[in-house]
């Protein structure tokens, strides 16, 4: 089948999808989804919920036949889709840890970066149709999400500050030092 113009335009533009990583310094949280359904990927209040994906060194070859059964029998992209959407959330080892430290991925390999390659390899076979993609919607939430200076500045903090218990005393006592000694200089200065 021939594409026109519009459907070749339209696979050649991308939805510029933030990385795990990208999202968790925007201070979105990760959490597995409710649903059983694994394309069923949902984002609200900062909280992107996505299905178990259990990775075996078998996986990419079963997306790879469920792929193939798609683009040859099915009309919709419901696997090519879900393909772009979770390579484009794993674009590094890290990103991998992260999904699996907040138990979205099931790591059986052993070895984030193996997960990563996994699901850069299947990426070569899919096709980004931008008018048709399954998750633009969510694409597009997640990008505005990102783009508030406050949840960057809110998870930054939590992060870095407040992290451990004793990293979050230390920096409620630096705050109240900090009050006291404008207390005490007000005080002085009244004095005077």
């Amino acid at each position: 089948e021939e594409l026109n113009d519009d459907d070749q335009e339209d696979t050649i533009r991308t939805q510029n999808i933030p990385s795990a990583t990208e999202l968790h310094q925007a201070g979105v949280k990760f959490q597995l989804g409710s649903t059983k359904h694994l394309l069923e990927i949902t984002f609200n209040k900062g909280i992107l919920e996505i299905p178990l994906l259990t990775i075996y060194d078998t996986t990419e070859g079963l997306f790879r036949n469920l792929h193939a059964f798609e683009t040859v029998h099915c009309a919709s992209c419901y696997i090519n889709d879900y393909i772009i959407m979770m390579k484009n959330l794993v674009v590094t080892a890290n990103d991998a840890e992260l999904l699996v430290q907040n138990g979205v991925i099931d790591n059986w390999t052993g070895d984030s970066q193996a997960v990563s390659n996994s699901l850069r390899n299947l990426d070569r076979q899919a096709t980004l149709y931008a008018n048709n993609f399954r998750y633009s919607d969510l694409v597009q939430d997640l990008k505005t999400y990102c783009r508030y200076p406050l949840h960057k500045w809110k998870a930054n903090l939590k992060q870095n500050y407040f992290n451990t218990p004793w990293a979050s005393i230390s920096v409620i006592a630096a705050v109240v030092l900090l009050l006291l000694t404008i207390i005490q200089t007000v005080c002085s200065i009244i004095a005077l």
